[in-house]
């Protein structure tokens, strides 16, 4: 078979890299942090890299059937990828050998690999699979033949995507199409809305039982909750060493209690997806909540409570190690915190510390604001076939493959029957806290085993296309520890949706595509201006800016740095997006 060598120049330039950092929190959730060890995996340390072309000469001497190459990005739990359940069953099903060409775990190495490989003529694979890749470096790869579009494809009727719920396929194809109009990658797309809004409040109700306060609901009464537990000793060990409000800035699911409290007063994201910016009242106008009156009202509030010594200032400073170990010390200093998940309390439903908090809905500003941060689920990038593919068509059923309902659960759980099963008997005696709320009547998956945080050869850590909707989402049980509702966890999830899925203004700013002109024009503005705004908000908090002299000087900052000319762009970006 003729080798097939990409030798175009892609460069990767600063916009890529910038927008890059600006990607759906949600994915950086699916990369488990043992996963940025691995650079290169054992089995291309010892038998090193079998190319596209010896691939497929050796598949063409031996008669065997037609074989694909895919340029995966790894992860270390998983320990093999050839001899791998899921592999041998996708072989099974299409009658095709699979090889792999392992890339970095780390997202921002995997880029530079893939970069490396075009610019430097290096024989591609036949797909890739990474969820690595910002849009803007989507489409410039696209642009410049690297990937083929599948317009084409998604169109074909009897397929996996277009048996996809005819709504989802409109957010994915929104989500996904270019600014070019083409759709280069198969979707990684799990609506689950525990993951839309991560900034969950948790408040310490021993503390409030002890010094007999009801739940604050507005940010005033708690204002007046957090004197009571600074003044009062609340935790009993005759020191002031509470801490009213904890989290830590640099979070990255929902530990970022800042961003939480600052939606009592203007609905902000946080600079992850679309830098913060964010629709105005009407739907219509991209505006920056980070440059409004009502963003300095919250900082007003903010500095009120550090000046107090209600809020800590280890906020700006911690990281994740810190922060799990002041929320798991050996007495409790913590009386308000926002984190997106329990596990940062070590074994939560017996951990003294977190059986003494409750999750609490959004609070209330002074002018009735209650959001909390929300990003409506992005399709993620994570399938492409590379202009080196001889074969598209079977490249394209191998990605489609894996948007079947089944396929999508394997991919995601492991093996059916030993991972996770389906039968019937099993799933009516199983139960959620989605199906005590109502929200389902029924389950038809049951975990059995926990595959996601362990060592195995069953899956690929999920980097390949997958579908699940919302109801679906509702629908699998945890079968390794019986389903407790009087539990502290017990119930989460089912309040999640009650006091916070809602909890955003009626149109959400999507994730933005920018043309290459547009990101080329505001790289720069974007990388300056968020830092800028991280650092003023923890300067204004913390009084080393002052509010009343210093706001007008941070808007012009912000002006000078081209926030009109981000502005501009973005409101192209949406309006281009709204007519797809």
């Amino acid at each position: 078979m003729k080798k097939k060598v990409i030798a175009t120049a892609l460069a990767v330039s600063t916009v890529l890299s910038a927008l890059a950092g600006c990607g759906d929190a949600a994915v950086q959730e699916t990369t488990s942090a043992a996963s940025q060890e691995a650079t290169e995996s054992p089995e291309t340390e010892e038998t090193g890299e079998e190319t596209k072309e010896e691939s497929d000469e050796a598949s063409e001497n031996s008669g065997e059937k037609e074989t694909l190459v895919i340029g995966i990005q790894t992860n270390s739990y998983v320990t093999d990828y050839k001899d791998n359940y899921l592999t041998k069953l996708i072989e099974e099903d299409l009658n095709v050998n699979l090889e792999f060409y392992q890339l970095p775990s780390s997202g921002s190495d995997a880029n530079t690999k893939i970069s490396l490989m075009a610019t430097n003529g290096e024989d591609m694979p036949d797909v890739l699979m990474t969820g690595s890749m910002s849009p803007e470096l989507v489409q410039e790869y696209g642009s410049q033949g690297l990937f083929i579009p599948l317009n084409d494809y998604l169109t074909q009727e009897g397929t996996n995507y277009q048996k996809i719920d005819e709504a989802d396929r409109e957010i994915i194809e929104r989500g996904m199409t270019s600014a070019d109009g083409n759709i280069y990658a198969l979707p990684n797309f799990c609506d689950a809305p525990w993951n839309f809004t991560p900034n969950r409040l948790f408040i310490n109700t021993a503390w409030l039982d002890k010094l007999g306060l009801e739940i604050p609901e507005t940010t005033d009464e708690l204002y007046e909750v957090l004197k009571a537990f600074h003044d009062n000793d609340p935790n009993g060990n005759g020191q002031q060493d509470e801490i009213g409000v904890y989290g830590y800035a640099s979070g990255t699911y929902g530990q970022n209690v800042i961003d939480a409290l600052m939606n009592g007063f203007v609905f902000y994201n946080g600079g992850g997806q679309n830098g913060g910016l964010a629709l105005d009242e009407s739907g219509e106008q991209v505006i920056a909540p980070f440059a409004t009156e009502e963003w300095k009202a919250g900082l007003t509030y903010l500095n009120k409570l550090y000046q107090e010594g209600l809020l800590a200032s280890s906020i700006f400073t911690d990281d994740d190690t810190q922060f799990k170990a002041t929320l798991n010390a050996d007495t409790n200093i913590v009386g308000l915190v926002s984190a997106g998940s329990t596990s940062n309390w070590t074994d939560c439903d017996n951990n003294p510390n977190f059986l003494e908090m409750d999750m609490i809905p959004p609070l209330t500003g002074p002018d009735g604001v209650c959001y909390t941060p929300y990003s409506e689920y992005s399709p993620q990038s994570h399938f492409f076939i590379t202009s080196a593919c001889e074969n598209p068509d079977l490249a394209y059923e191998l990605g489609d493959w894996f948007l079947d309902y089944e396929h999508s659960r394997i991919a995601r759980f492991g093996e059916k029957g030993v991972d996770w099963t389906d039968d019937p008997e099993t799933c009516d005696n199983a139960t959620n806290a989605y199906k005590e709320a109502g929200l389902t009547d029924t389950l038809d998956c049951v975990q059995l085993t926990n595959i996601w945080s362990e060592p195995s050869n069953k899956f690929w850590h999920n980097v390949n296309p997958y579908y699940e909707s919302k109801e679906a989402s509702y629908k699998t049980a945890n079968g390794l520890t019986p389903f407790d509702e009087s539990s502290k966890s017990g119930m989460l999830n089912a309040y999640n949706i009650e006091w916070y899925a809602d909890k955003h203004p009626e149109k959400v700013l999507p994730l933005l595509h920018y043309t290459q002109e547009e990101s080329d024009q505001c790289s720069k503005i974007i990388l300056e201006i968020t830092e800028l705004v991280e650092q003023a908000k923890a300067e204004f908090i913390i009084g080393d800016r002052n509010l009343e002299d210093g706001w007008d000087a941070y808007l012009q900052e912000l002006n000078n740095m081209g926030l009109e000319t981000w502005l501009a762009a973005a409101q192209q970006a949406y309006e281009r997006g709204m007519q797809e």
